[in-house]
């Protein structure tokens, strides 16, 4: 199965768990550089106590609904059951969504990290694993930060359609005309390409991360990855100690091409954190007792890093 095939599966499959999955709360939060954040809350948010909440960040070219087919994979389905996941839109990244405001002003990839712990602080919520996927993944890391311490015209033309299916899925992609139709029906470019130069204009967070980022990560990507090399450049540039890097090989889309290997990695990671303890580690057989299973569920994990960072650095 080509790349093409994988992503058009991946679209149907989406189209068919919107509609079971977004029945749930959606809120609203007003913050002071984004303006409204949409939090999407899949799971009863009301029952939350005991189990763990993930606050999701999707990519340019996606919006929340990005992360429902991996989430609905068999592998999660332990994970789905013990916790909480608020997934934010960021503005005008939904489906079928009218242009924005033209005196509306794209926040920086910086102002929606810090707006995060608003949208946390509005809905009563001390404690998340973070859960960011490309530019996402990037303003997740902006927001740990801030927790811490408490080319583009007005429209997409050919050549940033292009970068934009490079940047999400490398350049394996045959057939890049059909996703780029998929993506068009239901994007509304104009916002699209405002998230889009937000990213291009990023500022770099190498010098802030080595000193000041004190929480757990773990960074995942795949080696045929057009974001591989600034993976590489962040995992450089934080401490060893409480960061891991799983690079997975011969794929560019880690969620759509290696669902089992992530669900393995956050599993682990989310272990290390001390949360979901008692979630089983999916395809890893069971020890015999269950002592020695608890013994096995409660030791945190370090993920090997499969290749060794590139000599050159680039922004993060």
């Amino acid at each position: 199965m080509d790349m093409t095939e994988i992503k058009n599966q991946d679209i149907r499959t989406l189209k068919c768990l919107v509609e079971k999955t977004t029945r749930g709360v959606v809120k609203e939060v007003g913050t002071p550089g984004s303006g409204i954040l949409r939090v999407y809350i899949q799971g009863n948010f009301e029952e939350r106590q005991g189990k763990t909440l993930f606050l999701t960040c999707h990519d340019i070219g996606a919006n929340h609904r990005s992360f429902y087919p991996f989430l609905q994979h068999h592998s999660m389905q332990e994970v789905r059951n013990r916790s909480v996941f608020l997934h934010v839109c960021l503005p005008g990244q939904d489906d079928n969504e009218p242009n924005l405001p033209d005196n509306f002003v794209f926040p920086t990839l910086d102002q929606i990290g810090q707006d995060l712990v608003c949208v946390l602080d509005e809905l009563g919520v001390k404690t998340v694993i973070g859960l960011g996927e490309g530019a996402g993944a990037n303003i997740m890391c902006r927001f740990a930060l801030r927790m811490i311490q408490w080319k583009l015209g007005s429209n997409m033309n050919q050549a940033a359609w292009e970068y934009l299916i490079d940047h999400r899925f490398g350049p394996g992609l045959d057939d890049k005309q059909s996703y780029i139709k998929l993506l068009q029906e239901r994007l509304n470019s104009v916002n699209l390409s405002k998230y889009m130069a937000s990213f291009l204009h990023r500022t770099d967070l190498s010098a802030e991360l080595a000193d000041k980022l004190k929480v757990d990560a773990l960074l995942v990507v795949g080696s045929r990855a057009s974001m591989s090399q600034t993976v590489y450049s962040m995992h450089q540039a934080m401490s060893k100690v409480n960061t891991t890097l799983l690079v997975v090989d011969d794929v560019a889309d880690v969620f759509a091409e290696a669902p089992l290997k992530v669900s393995r990695a956050l599993i682990l990671f989310c272990k290390g954190c001390g949360v979901l303890s008692g979630v089983s580690i999916p395809g890893m057989e069971r020890q015999r007792t269950l002592s020695s299973s608890m013994e096995e569920a409660d030791t945190p994990r370090k993920l090997s890093l499969t290749r060794p960072p590139p000599s050159h650095m680039e922004k993060v």
